[in-house]
């Protein structure tokens, strides 16, 4: 028998609202629009541009002025998009939020303007957990490392209030796989619509089948996306759509239903959807005959998933035989045309009409433009579009071992030399994924995260940049490496463009984090009632009670974090800035021995009494990191001697800026 999938909700209590803005370098700024990011790259056409930026110029984005605000501590890697919108009625008033998935299978509300967490919902349950990526690939230290949650970016209904997302779980008690989509409350985090609904259909594989796409909505309709992990069989490329009132199947589509592979993957862009609600993807891998099986090809299907058209290059068959995926990288719609473009691994750029796009032909003659060496290398995060006052219309791409380009567009075809592009070259794979922020056709800025290290499996550091979109070739405005220690993105997570909105940049990682960035000096984020790892930004090493002591007067030391309660701490908001930090495993408070107010004094554990010896204010520093200053004494709490080694103590000492006295705060 089926286990029910249960949804845990935690609905933040007391939460802190950030202070108000703090240099009056704000107060020159020009107002925020009500801007909303409700699906991948922006829009339907997946050109990756918030055009509506009135914050952020190449003027200010630099070291000295822009930087890491804040970092959301989430369970998991993240990699979905984060999604905006604003004006939500939510936490008893009206704010801007942002939505994170992990691939823990949790789903996060996050006040988009301060570090405020408003709820929390995780689909897991009575023997339900992540789907561990090594039961498909046989290892978890491949393409994806560790677990499968939600992979892929959501889709947002603001008008109704509504926010689909597809997660995988596995019942450990009988090793059975699950894809659920679920449609749940921007407020409240509650499902919706008689949601959650188990996904299936005749063929289809829960365990096999890998939903790396982002969710699109056409004509009433969620389209859902599958290809495989790393080719492992059996899998197809089917595609799901659900009615978005009702949650009622409304169509399928296998693009190789008397064949095999076709994964329909583009390196997690979600389908292109035209203003007709028709709906545009790239196949990899698989059988092609022209009549039922469509590996290797550009595909038009209808909001209900009936196929209108298709293209498939002349030598598919070599593209199959070298494992050169045309669906790499997905499908943008040029803005104002009838074009859709995309390329692959073979670094080739096909651009079609949208209206015939041509079928198969030798020679390919029947297409707009096929733009060979487009990139060096191969293709994965793909095209994004900016019309510029200066340069006119631009196409930016960075694959792999390549450099950032810039290509002219004018008006019906691509420049098949590129116009300008970048000194730096992405390391590897998969190369960078890109979003562009501007003031209408001014002020542009593109932006790129990007892996520091070949990252086709394993992890590795990442680096956000940001070059002037109309020159890139010149100085890069800014990355996060220049200023590590405030700045550092931590490891690179594939698939997630950032998301540039309203004077911030939002983005994920594998390390349990999702790092804010924007103008420093214009906000003041606080730390949320929850439960937290805490660590010491000097040592790595984990806030700790000594030997799992749980009586009073147990000393803290710091130590490697291996997940035990007694290095997971419950902080909780008294008011006026000030938190008590309570040991999950003791029950019992951080609190400064003899409320001595000397320094060196310990930090021991003891039974809550509400003395101002137990109470402390949490106060943000640089790079996500923040001190922790006790109420009694005024000294900051502070890894002895700077020490980098287990068991080493942790007293009290007056502030002296040191990174042994600075502590990030993350999901255990």
């Amino acid at each position: 028998m089926k286990k029910t999938r249960n949804t845990f909700i935690h609905l933040a209590a007391g939460s802190i609202f950030a202070g108000t803005m703090l240099s009056a370098l704000l107060l020159s700024l020009p107002a925020a629009r009500a801007v909303d990011v409700l699906t991948h790259m922006n829009d339907n056409n997946r050109s990756g541009a918030n055009t509506s930026e009135t914050i952020l110029t190449p003027a200010n984005v630099n070291q000295s002025t822009f930087g890491k605000l804040w970092s959301y501590a989430v369970n998991g890697a993240t990699y979905a998009q984060p999604l905006y919108v604003s004006g939500v009625s939510i936490g008893g008033g009206t704010h801007n939020v942002v939505y994170i998935e992990t691939m823990e299978d949790d789903a996060y509300a996050f006040d988009a303007d301060n570090n405020t967490l408003y709820w929390h919902v995780s689909f897991l349950g009575t023997d339900l957990t992540p789907v561990p990526v090594a039961d498909i690939a046989g290892s978890s230290d491949r393409n994806i490392v560790g677990d499968v949650g939600v992979e892929s970016t959501p889709y947002i209904d603001k008008a109704g209030g509504t926010i689909y997302m597809v997660s995988r779980t596995k019942n450990t008690s009988t090793t059975t796989y699950f894809q659920t989509l679920h449609a749940l409350n921007l407020a409240t985090g509650a499902e919706k619509l008689g949601g959650p609904v188990n996904i299936s259909a005749s063929g289809f594989s829960a365990k096999m089948q890998n939903q790396r796409m982002g969710l699109a909505l056409a004509g009433g309709n969620i389209i859902i996306s599958w290809a495989s992990h790393e080719d492992h069989t059996p899998y197809n490329g089917w595609m799901i759509a659900y009615n978005a009132t009702t949650l009622a199947q409304a169509g399928t589509f296998n693009d190789t239903p008397s064949g095999t592979q076709g994964g329909i993957w583009q390196q997690g862009r979600a389908p292109a959807v035209d203003a007709s609600g028709n709906v545009y993807v790239v196949t990899g891998n698989g059988t092609w005959d022209g009549s039922r099986n469509f590996g290797e090809s550009f595909l038009k299907l209808s909001s209900s998933l009936s196929l209108l058209d298709w293209f498939t290059p002349d030598n598919y068959s070599t593209l199959n035989a070298g494992d050169e995926d045309l669906g790499a990288s997905g499908a943008m719609l040029i803005p104002g045309t009838s074009l859709v473009i995309a390329g692959g691994k073979q670094g080739t750029l096909f651009s079609l009409n949208t209206g015939n796009l041509g079928h198969e032909k030798s020679g390919n003659g029947q297409v707009v433009q096929s733009i060979a060496n487009f990139a060096a290398n191969e293709m994965h995060g793909g095209v994004v579009y900016w019309n510029s006052a200066v340069n006119g219309q631009l196409i930016f791409d960075w694959a792999n071992s390549d450099n950032l380009k810039a290509f002219k567009f004018n008006g019906s075809t691509i420049a098949t030399t590129p116009y300008q592009k970048s000194s730096a070259t992405s390391p590897g794979s998969p190369g960078g994924f890109l979003s562009i922020s501007a003031n209408g056709t001014t002020s542009g800025i593109l932006w790129a995260s990007v892996e520091t290290a070949d990252n086709d499996s394993g992890t590795v550091a990442g680096i956000l940049r940001a070059y002037n979109a109309d020159n890139i070739s010149g100085t890069e405005l800014w990355d996060s490496q220049q200023n590590a220690s405030r700045d550092s993105v931590g490891n690179f997570v594939k698939d997630a463009n950032p998301l540039v909105v309203n004077g911030k940049v939002y983005v994920g990682s594998y390390g349990g984090a999702v790092s804010v960035y924007g103008l420093l000096g214009t906000v003041s984020p606080t730390i949320t009632n929850g439960t937290y790892k805490i660590i010491n930004r000097n040592s790595g090493l984990a806030l700790d009670a000594n030997l799992a002591g749980t009586t009073n007067g147990t000393v803290i030391d710091q130590y490697t974090y291996q997940s035990h309660s007694n290095q997971q701490w419950l902080v909780t908001s008294l008011g006026a800035g000030q938190y008590s930090i309570t040991g999950l495993q003791s029950g019992k408070v951080l609190d400064v021995t003899g409320a001595s107010d000397a320094n060196g004094a310990q930090v021991i554990l003891y039974t809550n009494h509400s003395g101002s010896n137990q109470e402390w204010v949490i106060t943000p520093s640089s790079g996500g990191y923040y001190t922790v200053q006790n109420v009694n004494s005024g000294k900051i709490l502070d890894v002895v001697g700077a020490s980098t080694k287990n068991s080493a103590l942790v007293d009290q000492w007056t502030n002296n800026g040191g990174n042994n006295q600075q502590w990030s705060f993350l999901a255990p």
